[in-house]
Order: structure tokens, then sequence, then C-alpha cells
């Protein structure tokens, strides 16, 4: 699972630099990561029960979010102003106060990033819009980091995740609702059309719950195999699901089949990618440099661009090249020096539940043995 969350995080960073596309696209990439975030969360929340709170498991996932997105955030912020990116200030400088705030608080907080896809100017007032470039003012353009939106969107499904995940029933009539929601939209002719077709909540929980139903229907199963055949299925499913991946733009189907497909399997098999994690540390090493890679690469791309054409270099795979080595390097800092120390924190968090329970016991205990030492002796049998 580690492999293949790094993988399509690679696969946006190229998406948004690479002249020509490549792997499954940024649009897909994202997808994936909803169906791994369901199967995750449901596996934490369900099966591991690692938090005592709701309240616990919200700040926990947010402390896996905020730190690094922040750091990148005050970085791309200092650039963006450094330089004076003409397009980023116009934002703030024509939208009404309402867009500004809608802006500043979503670029501090996160949420709400996903928002702004449907949101837009009209005659200097905030209203919906069916596609974020209908609008006087281009506020998505006024995002720190542009592709933090999913992030909303993440940040969403972890709002409602403790509330529905434990509930089959619920998990099922929501999945089933959203799905029907997709196929009225695409009935009514914009439902294949971007932001609709991967930026709203709304239809993409569908994803979210289809992964989650991955780890508590298919999981289990997968675990009455025998070790040796639990092994070599984690790890063909594995490579199979990269593989296909790589190879996805060279396959010669219509785009709609691809998709499906891919979506289709990859809620099939990722509970083994799962399997084949827990085997492989290494796999779980690369994974944590996903998120890092995913939210910095925009910044490193900026950066890699405009010094790159300064010295006269602008090949576009050059430029390409030289961003996806770099944020691969600066994800590794980004998660040894920011991730790594608030990881511990977290695991307090998770420690709690176990702590509390051992306290419980030898309070029980102590009690047991009071009660005992003050009990009346009870008489001998006779033989």
């Amino acid at each position: 699972m580690g492999l293949l969350r790094t993988f399509y995080a690679l696969t946006v960073v190229l998406y948004h630099s690479w002249p020509t596309a490549l792997f499954v696209g940024g649009q897909n990439a994202v997808q994936c990561f909803y169906i791994i975030s369901g199967f995750l969360i449901s596996y934490i929340i369900v099966e591991k029960r690692s938090y005592p709170s709701i309240r616990a498991f919200y700040l926990s996932r947010y402390m896996r979010l905020y730190p690094i997105y922040l750091f990148v955030a005050a970085l791309s912020l200092s650039a963006l102003l450094i330089a004076r990116e003409s397009s980023f200030i116009h934002v703030y400088q024509a939208s009404p106060a309402s867009a500004v705030a809608l802006l500043m608080f979503s670029n501090l907080f996160l949420f709400g990033q996903d928002w702004l896809m449907f949101c837009g100017v009209q005659n200097h007032a905030l209203v919906l819009v069916t596609n974020f470039n209908h609008s006087d003012v281009l506020l998505y353009q006024g995002q720190i980091i542009h592709p933090s939106w999913t992030l909303g969107i993440e940040l969403s499904f972890y709002a409602i995740a403790p509330f529905v995940l434990p509930r089959r029933w619920l998990i099922i009539a929501l999945l089933v609702g959203s799905l029907l929601l997709r196929a009225w939209f695409i009935h009514l002719g914009f439902g294949t059309r971007d932001p609709w077709s991967y930026r709203f909540f709304p239809t993409e929980l569908a994803l979210f719950l289809a992964g989650a139903l991955a780890h508590q229907v298919l999981l289990p199963l997968y675990k009455r195999l025998e070790d040796s055949s639990r092994g070599a299925l984690g790890d063909t499913a594995t490579y199979l699901l990269l593989g296909f991946s790589a190879l996805y733009f060279v396959i010669p189907l219509e785009e709609v089949y691809k998709k499906v497909f891919l979506l289709c399997i990859f809620v099939v098999l990722v509970p083994l990618t799962f399997l084949f994690q827990r085997r492989h540390r290494f796999d779980s090493w690369v994974g944590e440099l996903s998120y890092p890679i995913y939210i910095s690469h925009m910044l490193v791309l900026w950066v890699s661009s405009y010094v790159l054409k300064r010295l006269g270099m602008p090949d576009p795979q050059l430029i390409s090249i030289v961003c996806v080595v770099l944020t691969i390097v600066f994800a590794m800092g980004l998660n040894r020096w920011i991730a790594r120390p608030i990881e511990k924190l977290r695991h307090a968090l998770r420690g709690r539940p176990a702590a509390a329970s051992l306290l419980q016991l030898l309070r029980g205990a102590r009690r047991a043995q009071t009660a005992a030492a003050n009990a009346p002796a009870c008489p001998t049998p006779l033989n």
C-alpha cells in the first residue's frame, strides 16, 4: 500500500509537470487515494479502535495533515509574495470581503479548500457557480497550495467517519446514495466535467466508503487464507496494481471503461496491498513520503521552473525530472524533521486507550484483593 500511495503521489507530480499524460493521470490517482483513505480510516476506527474519543481521532488526523501543510504553505506564500505573483495578488485585490474571508479561512485551516471549486465572484459578490472558471475573479488562484483542495475533501471524510463507519448498513446506504447522485449528475450532462467529476464531496464519498467496505468485508476473507497464500496474493496484487497503473495511459481502451475497471479492481485488491505492507517494512517507509510529496510538489515545481528558465534551460521534460527528484528529497526532509516528531504525539493519543484499560484493570485487581481480605473465612469442606 505504501508503494502505491507514493506512486500515485508522484503521478500527480508528473500530471502537473510533464507535458504529456503518463500513468493513470492526476484525477484517477486522487480518486485511488480516496479509496485508500476509506480503507485505512475504517481499519483505525472499526478494527483497531485506536482512539479514546472522537475528539482524539479528529485531533490525530489534523496533526497528520496540518503541520506539514502549514510549513509548506508558509514557504509557498513567501515565494509568491517575494516574486510578486500577479495572479495570486489580484485575487485578493479584486475579490469582495466575503471571498477574501473564505480564502483566508481555508488557506489557514484547510477546511473549505474544496468549496472554492464551487464558488466564484460575479458583480463583486461571492456566489455559487457550476464551474470555477465562470467567475470574474478565479478564486482558486488565491489558494496558497493549489492541490490542497483534496485535503478539504479528506477532512469532510474524517468528519463523518466516526459516526458512519461503525454502522455497515449506513455505509451501504450512503454509498448507494452517492452513486445515484453521480449518475443523476451525469444524466444532467455535467457529472463528467470538472469540478463535478472528482472535486464534489457527496459524489466522491462513494470511493471512501468503498474503501471502508473493502476493509470490513474483503480483508477478513483474505485473512482466512493460509500465511503462504496471503503473502503470495499480497505481493501479486501490489505489483499488479503498480504495473496496471504504470501502463494505464497506453492501454487502447476508452477512458471510461479503463477508469471503471481501475477503481473496481483497486477496491478488490487494496486489502491485499495492506497485507503486503504489513509483511514488508520498506513499504511503510516509502508510503510515509506520499503526503509530503503531494503537498510540496507545486512549490518545488514553481521554484525549479523559475530557476531553470533563468539559467536558459526551459525544456519542460528537464523541469519535470528535476521537480520529481527535488520533491522526493524535500519530502524526505519534511518527513524527517516535521512528520516524525509529530507522529510521536499521535502515538501518544493512540496509546491512551491501552493505558486507560491497564489502569482500570489494576484498580479492579486492587479492589478485588481488598474485598478478599475483608471477607469472612469460608469453612473447609469435610472429606
